[in-house]
């Protein structure tokens, strides 16, 4: 299926996706809180069932891992996207306290992991599975029962849809799967590649860390001082407390244009160069392209139409936006008033 199809699928109805790009680790023991709060670079005041996104970083201050801490009574879950799941286990035991009390489970190795987005994700799965899951609030995570087990809805999602990742037992992965295709059908169930959700983030505005464009940005040039405590000393903090005492250079800035962008493309004011593109493609939902530009802090602002990009001669006017970049359908789709059968008789706002 075309990329286009997968976001038009993404954005209008659901998709099917495969979470193998997702590590996820469980973490119990007296000491789990403990060593994950010497990690966890965002305050972890944590609900049982509740996720809160934060970054793992290194100890130059620049992210490893992108994460949900998800607390389950005294344990958690670890939601990861960036290194292996190997790579993961050994830099968190090496940064864990020593003869810290915690166990760390890679259920990547007995569990498999399913991800539906789109604006009626919740319809879908609450007629796969129960219909409790359609009321799940966003940043929760529910057990249900499927075929005498256990799949557990984490719902997060970055494409700016209702997005949910179903870890299942591997030897229940597949009657999920045809579960969800069957009940899918009256969806027109959509394909969602890893491509096209990482298209709808940069649609969307969402950090991905996989991204090259990304590698060794801190988080005051990505924007994700939200993530970051500055209150309490954890992995990398020591280095992010300098980054702040010297002030960000360069930042991030969303931006769009009507022809081809490509990364690496200079951004220029007139002549003058003041940053470069660092991730750009074309925008099924938008037409036209959308790009992130790394530019000089005094430039970095949203609004302005008088930057261009640059490469061999050949200039593109662009404009700086604020994210997200596409009029969301999920804003406005209700579970309590909306439905996917019925949807010809709901009037929304157009996505761009």
């Amino acid at each position: 299926m075309a990329i286009e199809d997968e976001v038009r699928s993404i954005r209008s109805a659901v998709a099917l996706g495969d979470g193998s790009h997702v590590v996820c680790l469980r973490l119990a023991g007296e000491g789990a809180f403990d060593a994950l709060d010497r990690v966890s670079s965002a305050d972890l005041f944590l609900q049982d069932a509740q996720m809160r996104p934060s970054l793992l970083l290194r100890d130059d201050g620049v992210p490893f891992a992108d994460i949900y801490v998800c607390r389950d009574d005294e344990s958690f879950f670890l939601l990861s996207e960036g290194p292996s799941a190997a790579d993961l286990i050994a830099w968190l035991r090496d940064r864990f306290p020593e003869g810290a009390a915690v166990t760390i489970d890679d259920l990547g190795e007995t569990h498999a992991i399913l991800s539906l987005h789109g604006p009626y994700a919740w319809e879908l799965l609450g007629e796969c599975l129960v219909p409790d899951l359609v009321g799940m609030p966003y940043l929760s995570f529910y057990r249900v029962p499927f075929e005498g087990d256990a799949v557990t809805c984490f719902r997060g999602g970055k494409t700016g849809e209702y997005g949910y990742d179903l870890v299942v037992d591997r030897r229940r992965a597949g009657a999920l799967r045809a579960r969800i295709e069957e009940v899918g059908r009256a969806f027109d169930l959509g394909a969602a590649s890893l491509a096209a959700v990482d298209r709808c983030a940069l649609e969307n505005g969402f950090f991905n860390i996989r991204h090259p464009g990304c590698a060794g940005l801190d988080p005051l040039e990505l924007q994700l001082q939200w993530r970051t405590s500055s209150t309490r000393e954890y992995a990398g903090s020591a280095a992010l407390r300098a980054l702040r005492e010297r002030g960000a250079a360069r930042r991030v800035t969303y931006t769009v244009g009507e022809e081809p962008l490509a990364e690496r493309d200079s951004v220029v004011l007139g002549e003058a160069p003041i940053g470069a593109l660092i991730q750009a493609a074309a925008s099924p939902t938008r037409g036209g392209w959308v790009a992130i530009a790394l530019i000089d802090r005094p430039y970095a602002h949203a609004g302005i139409d008088r930057y261009a990009a640059r490469s061999e001669g050949r200039t593109v006017p662009i404009r700086t936006v604020s994210p997200p970049l596409v009029h969301n359908r999920s804003l406005y789709v209700s579970p309590q008033r909306h439905g996917y059968r019925t949807r010809a008789g709901d009037a929304f706002p157009p996505l761009v």
